[in-house]
This record gives C-alpha cells, sequence and structure tokens, in this order.
C-alpha cells in the first residue's frame, strides 16, 4: 500500500491536469445554450455605455473643429471605427435573439441556435469593454490639421487700381519665375496698409492652383527678428515651437529643404537674417524647386532690400490724379459725378488732393464721406488730411529725393519757427544713420563758413587749424570718395557750400553712385533762393484733429476729464493755430489745471496773443508765436523760476549747457542759496527739473548731464528780457556769433552783456557801463588790458566771467569791483599771482580760480574775502608755505561752504593735511615727481575725504604705476562715504589698482559714476564689478585692455566678492578706442540694470558676453561705431535677434 499510493495520487493529479480544461470547456460551452438571453442583456448594457462614451469624443471632436480648426487623430478615427463596427455587431445580435424570442418564447427548442447567439454575444462583450479600456484621450482626439499650401487673405473690398494690376502682375512674374537667380523681390512704397493689401492679393492668386507647397505670410512683425519670424514660419508649418534659435531654424530648414516655398515678409524696417531663420539657401529656382521671398517695406525703409540682397526692386507709387479720383468715387458709392456736385463736388476734390495718392486713405475716407452732404464735415475731412499727410509725405519725399535724384544736391525744408522742421530733419537723421556719412550742423543766425566748418571738423574728429582756405581743403579731402548727407538745421543766411570744403558737384555721382546731398531747414524761402535750392519742402501748421490729439498728450486727459474744461480745451487749441511749440509748452502749463477761470484765461492771453498785423512779416509772425509760448513762462511756479530761465537765453543759441556749468551761474546771481556743501546744486538740478517739466528746457546727452533752448524758446526768452520786443537795451546777447567786432554794444543802458563763445581778441568800443550788473565774456581771446578797460568804470558789476581768455594778469580795476558777488577766472593759464587787493572784493561770494598758473597768494587776502562761500582753486604750483597759509586763511572764513582744489600727487597728504578740516566737495590730484605708487587710503584718514567729499580726479601724470588702497592691520577701516565721482585719467605708466586688507565696496559705498581713460598700460577693472551703486562706467583709450573685467585676475584678492552679483546698478556703459580689447567680460558675469552700451573704435572687440540666459533685459540702445563692427561680432544663439532692434549707429 505503501508503494501504490503515491503512484496513484500522481496518476489523478495528472488526470485532473488533463481532463479539467476539456471538462471547463464543454461546460462553458454547453452552459450558451441557456445563456442567451443574460449574455444578450449584458452585450447590450456594455454597448449603451461605449455609446455614451463614443457621443462624448464625436463632440469633443465637433467643438474643437469649430473653435479651433482641429481635425481628429488617426486614433481618434480607428477608435470611432471599431464603436461602429461594435454596435452594428450588437444591434444585429439582439434582432436576431428577439426574433426568435418572438417565434417560441425563450425556449427556443433550437439549441444550436440558441449556443450560436450566447457566444456571438459574450465574445462581442468581450470586445465592448476592450474598446471601452482604450478610450483616446486629451491631446489624442483631436490635433492640428495638416499645413495648407496657402491660407486665404482678407483684402481691401475696395477696386485695385489698374497700375496696383500691372504691379501685381509684374511681381507675380517673378514670383513663378524658374530663373535661377530670382530669388528676392523687395516691393516698398509710402502706404502701408496698401503695400500689405498687395502682398495678400500676392497670397491669394495662389488659391485655386499653388506651385508652392508652402506659402508663408508672416504679417506686419513689431520687432522683426529672428525669433518673431520664426515663430510665424512655425505656427504656419505646424511643426515644434520649443528649443534655442539654432533649433528652431534646423527645423524650419528641414521642413522647407525639399519643397517649393514662398515666404512673404511684410513691414521690414532692418536687415534680416534669413539663413538664422532657417530659409534654405540659395533661392531662385534649384534643382527642380521654387525658394521664393518677397519682403514689403516703407519707402524710408527700401535700403534694407539692398542689405538683404534682393533681385528685383519694385515701387507702389502714389496713385496719380485720375486713379485717385475714382478710387475715392467708388469708395464714397456716388451714383453720378462726385465731382460736378454743386454741393461737395469741389471738397470732393480737394480731400482727394490732400490724401495725396495714398489707396488706404483714399478708400478710408471715401468710406466715412458716403451720403455726408454738409459742407462743414467735408471740410474737418480735408483739414485733417491735409495736417495728417502733408507731414507724413514731406519725409517721404524728402528721403526719396535724397535715396534717388541723381541731379538734386540741395532741399530746403522750411516753414516759421516752432512748426517742427528739426523734427523732421531728426528723422532724416535717423533714416540714414549708420549706412553714409551723415554731418548733422546746428547753423542758427549769425552763422559763418567758419562755423560751418568748425562742427564738421568736430563731426568727422578730423583737426582744424582756424584758416578757412586749409580747412576747406581738409573737409574735401575727406569726403572727396565718400557719400555723405549735409544736415544744415536752421539756417538764416546763405553759406557758400564750396569755401566750407564740399566736394562739387553735388548729387549722386553717376558713375561710383556717390551720394553727396545737403538738406537745410530755415525759416525764410529767401534762403532757399540763395542756396540754389531745387526742391523746397514747407512743412505746415498742424490741423484741427492733429493739433488737439499733440495738446492732449501734453496735458494728460485727467486734466480734461470735465466737459466744461473740454469745451475750452479746444477753445484753446484753436487760438494756438496748429503751432507745434505752442501746444507743447501750454500743453504742459495746463497740465493738472482744474479750475475754469485758469482755462479762460489762457484763452484770453492766446486771444490778445494774436491781436497783432503780422501781414505776412516773419517778425512780426515770429512775435506772435512768442506771444503764444509765453504762456508758460507765465504759469511758471515763482519769480526765481522765471528768472532762472531767462539767463539761459545767455548761452549761444542751441548751445548744450553743462547743468553743472548752469548750477553755477544761478549761484552766482544769487537764484540759488548756498545752504550747505550739496544743497545748491541739489536746489539748482531740481529748477532745471521744472523747466524740463513745462518744455522751456531740453535734456541732452546720454547722462543727460547737458539741457538746451530750443532756438524760438530762445529767442522768446530774450524778447521778454528786452521789453517785450521795444529793445529797451537792458539785455545784450551776441553769444557764439563769431569774432566780428562791428557791432555795437549799449554799454550805458545795458544790465547784462553776454559776449560768450566768440573766440574775440578784442572788443567794439567801450562806453559806459554804469548799469551794467552781469557780464559774460567766456571763451574768448582776450587779455588782461583790454578787460581792464572795461571794468575801470563797472562799479555796479556783480557777476563776472572771464573764464578761458588769455588774462597774463588779473587786472587791477577788477580788484576795485566792490559789489562782485561772483567771479570766474578758470582756465587762464598764463596767471600766476592774486594781488594784495584781490582782497578788497569784500561782499564776493563763488571765486573761481581752477585752470591757473597762480604761483603766489599774498597773506591775508583770503581771509579778506568773509563774504566767501563758494572757491575753486588750484595750488599746485605754489610753495609749501603758501598752500599751507591758503587753507589756514579759507579755515577762518566763516560762510565758506564748498571748496574744490587741485595738489599734486607727491605730497597730496601733507599738503591736505593743513585742509583737513575745510569743506572739499572735489579733489584733483595731479602730476607727481617720478613717484611709482599712491596710496589713495591716506587720503582717506583726512575728515573731509569721508564727509563732504563727492567727486575725485586723480590725472595727468606720467610716473604712477600703482594706486593702492590698503587696510593696514589695527588701522580704523575707513571709506570715501559721500564720494559719487572718480576719474582716472592720463596716467600712462599705472599697471595696477591694488587693494589688500579691503574691498571696493568698502571704501566706494556710494560712488554711481566711474571714468577711466589713457591709461595705456591698464590691463583690466574687475574691481568696478563689484561697486554696488555703480550707474555710469566710460572706459577710453586704455590701449593694452584685452578683456575689460574678470572674476579670475590674480589683482582680485579681496575676500567675499568672487560670489557678488556685478554691475547691480550699471545703467551706462561705454568702451571707445580700446584698441586690444578682444571681449569686455567673462561669461559669467551680468548686467542686471544695463541700459545703455557704447562701443566706439575698438577694432579687436569680436564678441559680446551674452548668451540667452545672461541677456541684459532692460538694454534699450546699443551704439557702435563704425557700422562694420556690428557684422565681426560672433553672438551666439538669439543673442543677436535680441540686440538688433535696439542696435544704433553713431554717426559724424
Amino acid at each position: 500500500m505503501q508503494a501504490v499510493a503515491p503512484c496513484g495520487g500522481w496518476c489523478g493529479a495528472t488526470i485532473n491536469t488533463i481532463i479539467s480544461p476539456f471538462y471547463n470547456h464543454f461546460a462553458k460551452h454547453a452552459l450558451y445554450c441557456f445563456t442567451a438571453g443574460s449574455n444578450v442583456r449584458d452585450h447590450k448594457i456594455e454597448t449603451e455605455a461605449l455609446k455614451e462614451k463614443q457621443a462624448g469624443i464625436q463632440q469633443k471632436i465637433r467643438d474643437d473643429e469649430h473653435t479651433l480648426e482641429a481635425v481628429p487623430t488617426d486614433q481618434a478615427k480607428l477608435w470611432l471605427e471599431s464603436v461602429n463596427r461594435a454596435i452594428s455587431e450588437e444591434q444585429a445580435n439582439h434582432l436576431l435573439y428577439e426574433q426568435r424570442c418572438r417565434l417560441c418564447g425563450c425556449c427556443y427548442p433550437n439549441f444550436l441556435e440558441n449556443y450560436k447567439i450566447s457566444k456571438r454575444a459574450d465574445e462581442h462583450q468581450k470586445q465592448v469593454k476592450s474598446i471601452m479600456s482604450n478610450v483616446p484621450g486629451g491631446n489624442n482626439i483631436t490635433r492640428a490639421p495638416d499645413p495648407r499650401s496657402v491660407e486665404s487673405m482678407l483684402v481691401d473690398s475696395a477696386p485695385m487700381p489698374r497700375s496696383r494690376e500691372v504691379i501685381l502682375e509684374d511681381a507675380l512674374l517673378f514670383i513663378v519665375s524658374d530663373d535661377p537667380k530670382d530669388g528676392i523681390v523687395g516691393i516698398w512704397g509710402t502706404d502701408k496698409d496698401d503695400n500689405t493689401n498687395l502682398l495678400k492679393h500676392i497670397n491669394n492668386s495662389f488659391l485655386e492652383k499653388s506651385l508652392f507647397d508652402f506659402i508663408i505670410f508672416v504679417s506686419s512683425p513689431n520687432d522683426c527678428s529672428v525669433t518673431n519670424i520664426q515663430s510665424e514660419i512655425i505656427r504656419r508649418l505646424g511643426i515644434k515651437k520649443d528649443g534655442n534659435e539654432a533649433t528652431r531654424a534646423t527645423r524650419i530648414h528641414e521642413q522647407l529643404a525639399c519643397k517649393n516655398f514662398l515666404v512673404i515678409v511684410d513691414d521690414i524696417r532692418q536687415n534680416l537674417d534669413l539663413r538664422a531663420v532657417g530659409i534654405p539657401y540659395p533661392l531662385g529656382f534649384v534643382g527642380e524647386k521654387k525658394r521664393k521671398v518677397v519682403i514689403m517695406s516703407l519707402s524710408g525703409y527700401r535700403f534694407v532690400g539692398n542689405l538683404m540682397g534682393v533681385n528685383k526692386n519694385i515701387e507702389l507709387p502714389i496713385l496719380q490724379e485720375g486713379e485717385a479720383r475714382e478710387l475715392f468715387r467708388q469708395s464714397v458709392s456716388y451714383p453720378g459725378d462726385l465731382y460736378s456736385d454743386p454741393n461737395i463736388g469741389q471738397h470732393a476734390t480737394d480731400l482727394v488732393h490732400a490724401i495725396n495718392g495714398l489707396p488706404s486713405e483714399l478708400a478710408r475716407y471715401g468710406k466715412s464721406m458716403h451720403r455726408i452732404m454738409d459742407a462743414r464735415s467735408w471740410k474737418v475731412a480735408i483739414d485733417d488730411a491735409a495736417s495728417k499727410f502733408s507731414r507724413s509725405r514731406s519725409i517721404e519725399d524728402t528721403l526719396r529725393l535724397i535715396e534717388d535724384d541723381p541731379i538734386l544736391g540741395v532741399i530746403g525744408i522750411w516753414g516759421p519757427g516752432g512748426v517742427g522742421k528739426t523734427h523732421l530733419l531728426k528723422k532724416i537723421h535717423i533714416s540714414f544713420r549708420g549706412r553714409i556719412n551723415v554731418i548733422w550742423v546746428t547753423a542758427s543766425s549769425q552763422c559763418s563758413v567758419s562755423k560751418v566748418q568748425t562742427h564738421i571738423l568736430d563731426k568727422l574728429k578730423l583737426k582744424g587749424d582756424g584758416n578757412v582756405a586749409n580747412q576747406s581743403g581738409i573737409i574735401r579731402d575727406f569726403l572727396e570718395n565718400k557719400s555723405f548727407l549735409l544736415l544744415l538745421d536752421d539756417l538764416w543766411e546763405r553759406i557758400d557750400l564750396e569755401a566750407v570744403g564740399l566736394p562739387l558737384p553735388l548729387g549722386i555721382e553717376p558713375l561710383s553712385k556717390l551720394k553727396r546731398k545737403v538738406v537745410l531747414t530755415t525759416r525764410f524761402t529767401s534762403v532757399c533762393g540763395g542756396m540754389e535750392v531745387k526742391k523746397q519742402i514747407q512743412v505746415p501748421y498742424l490741423q484741427e484733429i492733429e493739433a488737439w490729439e499733440l495738446f492732449r498728450e501734453k496735458v494728460g486727459d485727467q486734466t480734461l476729464f470735465s466737459p466744461s474744461i473740454e469745451d475750452r480745451a479746444r477753445i484753446l487749441v484753436t487760438e494756438m493755430k496748429g503751432l507745434p511749440l505752442a501746444l507743447v509748452t501750454v500743453g504742459r502749463a495746463m497740465y493738472g489745471k482744474f479750475r475754469l477761470d485758469q482755462w479762460d484765461s489762457a484763452i484770453q492771453h492766446m486771444q490778445k496773443s494774436c491781436c497783432i498785423d503780422t501781414n505776412e512779416d516773419p517778425l512780426k509772425m515770429e512775435e506772435e508765436v512768442f506771444r503764444k509760448i509765453k504762456f508758460s513762462y507765465d504759469n511758471l511756479k515763482s519769480e526765481r523760476l522765471k528768472n532762472c530761465f531767462l539767463t539761459c537765453a545767455l548761452w549761444p543759441e542751441d548751445c548744450e549747457i553743462y547743468r553743472q556749468e548752469l548750477a553755477q551761474c544761478w549761484i552766482g546771481l544769487g537764484l540759488v542759496d548756498v545752504g550747505d556743501i550739496q544743497s545748491p546744486y541739489t536746489k539748482a538740478y531740481s529748477l532745471m527739473s521744472d523747466l524740463t517739466g513745462a518744455c522751456l528746457l531740453e535734456g541732452y546727452g546720454e547722462s543727460n548731464d547737458r539741457v538746451k533752448l530750443h532756438d524760438v524758446i530762445r529767442d522768446m526768452s530774450l524778447w521778454i528780457s528786452c521789453g517785450y520786443g521795444k529793445n529797451n537795451g537792458n539785455w545784450f546777447v551776441r553769444a557764439g556769433v563769431g569774432p566780428d567786432e562791428n557791432f555795437g554794444i549799449p554799454w550805458s543802458s545795458a544790465e547784462y552783456i553776454s559776449l560768450m563763445y566768440n573766440h574775440m581778441k578784442k572788443l567794439p568800443s567801450v562806453g559806459d557801463p554804469l548799469k551794467l550788473r552781469v557780464l559774460c565774456l567766456q571763451m574768448n581771446h582776450l587779455d588782461e588790458t583790454i578787460i581792464g578797460g572795461v571794468l575801470v568804470n563797472s562799479a555796479k558789476l556783480t557777476y563776472l566771467d572771464l573764464s578761458s581768455n588769455e588774462l597774463k594778469g588779473i587786472p587791477e580795476s577788477l580788484c576795485h569791483l566792490t559789489e562782485l558777488i561772483h567771479l570766474n577766472l578758470s582756465n587762464n593759464y598764463d596767471i600766476e599771482k592774486v594781488p594784495h587787493s584781490f582782497g578788497n572784493l569784500i561782499k564776493l561770494k563763488s571765486l573761481y580760480l581752477e585752470g591757473t598758473s597762480i604761483k603766489v597768494v599774498p597773506k591775508e587776502v583770503i581771509s579778506r574775502l568773509v563774504a566767501l562761500e563758494i572757491i575753486h582753486v588750484d595750488v599746485i604750483l605754489v610753495s609749501d608755505s603758501i598752500r599751507s597759509n591758503v587753507y589756514r586763511e579759507l579755515g577762518t572764513l566763516n560762510h565758506l561752504k564748498v571748496v574744490v582744489t587741485s595738489v599734486g600727487l607727491l605730497d597730496a597728504w601733507t599738503s591736505l593735511s593743513d585742509a583737513a578740516d575745510l569743506p572739499i566737495r572735489c579733489l584733483r590730484l595731479v602730476k607727481s615727481i617720478e613717484k611709482k605708487e599712491f596710496h589713495l587710503y591716506d587720503i582717506l584718514s583726512l575728515d573731509f575725504a569721508q564727509t563732504s567729499l563727492y567727486e575725485l580726479y586723480i590725472s595727468d601724470d606720467q610716473d604712477v604705476t600703482d594706486i593702492t588702497l590698503i587696510q593696514r592691520p589695527k588701522q580704523q577701516p575707513y571709506s570715501f562715504s559721500v564720494l559719487s565721482v572718480l576719474t582716472i585719467r592720463i596716467l600712462p605708466a599705472l599697471t595696477t589698482v591694488r587693494w589688500m586688507g579691503t574691498s571696493p565696496k568698502s571704501v566706494f559705498p556710494w560712488l554711481t559714476c566711474l571714468s577711466v581713460s589713457g591709461c595705456t598700460k591698464l590691463e583690466h577693472l574687475s574691481w568696478a564689478m563689484y561697486l554696488p551703486c555703480l550707474e555710469k562706467l566710460d572706459v577710453q583709450f586704455n590701449d593694452s585692455m584685452r578683456k575689460a573685467f574678470t572674476r579670475y585676475h590674480v589683482d582680485n584678492v579681496w575676500s567675499g566678492q568672487e560670489s557678488s552679483q556685478t554691475f547691480p546698478c550699471l545703467k551706462h556703459l561705454c568702451l571707445s578706442s580700446c584698441i586690444s580689447l578682444v571681449t569686455i567680460v567673462d561669461p559669467d558675469v551680468t548686467f542686471p540694470s544695463l541700459e545703455v552700451l557704447k562701443i566706439e573704435l575698438c577694432p579687436e572687440l569680436n564678441k559680446l558676453p551674452f548668451d540667452m540666459s545672461s541677456l541684459p533685459r532692460s538694454l534699450k540702445v546699443l551704439m557702435m561705431y563704425p557700422a562694420e563692427s556690428w557684422e565681426q561680432l560672433e553672438l551666439g544663439e538669439g543673442v543677436k535677434s535680441f540686440l538688433q532692434p535696439k542696435l544704433q549707429y553713431y554717426s559724424v
């Protein structure tokens, strides 16, 4: 038994394994005969659930087709097909089951048929469950449709003029051409909407039968960069849009390489690198494939086509009169002869003429005038069109004449002062800047050949010798083989251009195609005649609608919130008769004025200003302008601010006045009080901001460090100062007119005389200046004998500026001007002695003696100047004892608030020890003798360096090799706690700025401006990266600098800086004339606040320190000179397309 049992168990298990499957299979199939009803019901339930899923998927497809123009995916299609089969199978099996039940109930005796129905229901039910488990979801239901070869574009409903049909046919012939060279066609025209409409017609020409696999229309990109163009093409092709610029370019290239394609780019305004976009090259007819590109630009940007290598240029000219009239009539939908209508016919003619042949505007104005029969509405439309299109037409016409007209050499733009001539000239300047030599010269009144030459030589960076004939040759030699555009702004009389040195003839040279053009602006048509202008362009006043928009922009919508105020504002705008300058200045004056009486007063002022009979007399017309803009002057908040404004006219016309220079003037005139060492400058700059806000003063310079008066506003200022045109003789200003000594000066009546910037060697005959209080003679060539004669009888003189003359001594007569408050003798390099009688100037508050060679200062001279508040003095050449005495005597003056002084580097600490307690605001350290190393930290131990020093200059030393900042052990840590400006210049031996035991952040915590120039052996400025408040950095003429900044230089030994953020506040970076500079910084150095980057004359520079992760997102302007330097830069992926819209070229 024990032997049999295991065998029996084995046999039983074996039989069970073999028999069970057969048994189960038999039993299952046997049951089908008895489970037909339940299986059919279960099959139907599962199928109904499947139908609900089907309905949901179908609704999703319908919704996406409607809202997204999507199509079902292949997965969704296959799933729906399987659902339909499953539903049909369930319905067929259920119908067969019901038929059998109706015949014999549920006990149909044919077991074979019951078996078949039940089995089918069971198997199909499993299939339904399988389909239910594979329902497509989310993104697998629909997808974007396959890109069509061409998308239909909505075109203007107005009929296309015949001239446009001809141009369309011409463009299409080029596009379908099989010529291998026909790749890019450039189309340009004045009317942007008309340009776009033509491109849309080109696109739609291929709707019925396309020769291209893809026609891609890129519509008017705001920023025509590689990235934006790629985005449009990727959307059109339906390909992936992720990745960087290079990755996307590869995808685009792969998609188009084996296709026929046409790419249409509308409104392009800058050079576009099509290869960087991903467009396959070469273009044309290549390997049986058509690769074509169409670019469209406004007339002012037609040069872009040449930069992109267009094979054919097509111009869209304005419509001729006949076509213009017909298009307008069709747009008005006038049934008969519109122009013969007795009520509106002439108005329609005038409106068509005002629109100047622009098709889209003819259609728009035409539709707006449909069924309009009253004359007033037509007149409003005419005025609007005349204003709107005359100005744009002026710009377009001028650009076209400069670009294309071979004979036209001189173009004249004329109109009254303040009407916008200079604005138009700036538009021309911007259009041609970087392409040819563009030379801007502000001519103004009293212009001369010599003055124009000086401007041109300065702009071309050429040296003159003062001789007109020699300078003419220098200019002619430079420009002889170059294209140039000379812009002469505000010319008052004829200038001999040949005497200036311009190569003749002007125009376009037929063989070389050199452009030699001159565009001038003037207030007088007679000047156009004298300059032999062949084409005159008048700049008209603004018309009603445009004038209102300009005024509203300046006054602010919040001010005009009340309907009562808006009504008055419109009356006020009407009274200003469309003069832009008046609209701007008065608009700013009325900003925030909410009382009705204020507006009524302004209207009365404007009405009175028009109560003079101009009789088309330019001078009387100018006086009317003055009376209008005087309203802004009248609304200045204080008499002090009004006087500050009036004194700006002492400088020459169109002079850019340094803010610090103007501040010193206002302080000297008593218009700004000297409270402490910094407050007078802060107050003065605040007043300048008030005048700028009132649009009476303009900010100038890349750092906004200068201001300027518009020439008409300056004329108005002098008109006010001279008794409102009565020429009362109180003010006499002949500044910047040149060394003409023939004019007469009303010495006996004048209180203010300005003859600055004239380079005069002697003065006209001198009378008795008994009333004279202010005399400005700076920037001349006058000596002490001439000055002495003027000052003999000037007893009331309180303000005297003799800076930048040729005085060899201080006249004795000057020392007897006991009422004198302000005296500037700076930059008279031959003054060596201060006379003892100088101490008589006991009311003197401001004294400037910089740039002199003073060696002798008698004792008790300085101490007698008891009212002195500000002194600028160089004590480099005096003996140690005299220097010490000067500083000690300054220390006795109770009212002294500001000291600016210069000492030698060699004995700086010793020299300044006597000045430790003085309020030194600005210190200049210059000229050591054989001193190799300078310890700047020694200066820090002096009190003024920590409390009052705002500006520090280290300059003009041939020997210093190292500037060292060292924190010695146990030494008290010091810092320049208020220093804002640091200048290091002309230290040709300097190799290192050494930091030992301290850091830039600790020493210069508030430094905002740093300038380093003429340090030809200095290799880097890495320490500047960590200055926490640095906003402006100028680096110039540093010949050994290959990389300006690096984290990893051996000199970077200050602790903790390597992890600090670099340049956290830097807004303005200038790199100029660094001839060895190859790169600017290491890649990990960032510029989070950079707004302006200037690069000039750095011939070896081949890369900028940016990649896509470190782009300066705040950058507004990238300026480069020469223009070729941009092309030689190696820029990373996406960087070029980011920088290019911000690129500006220097122009001469």
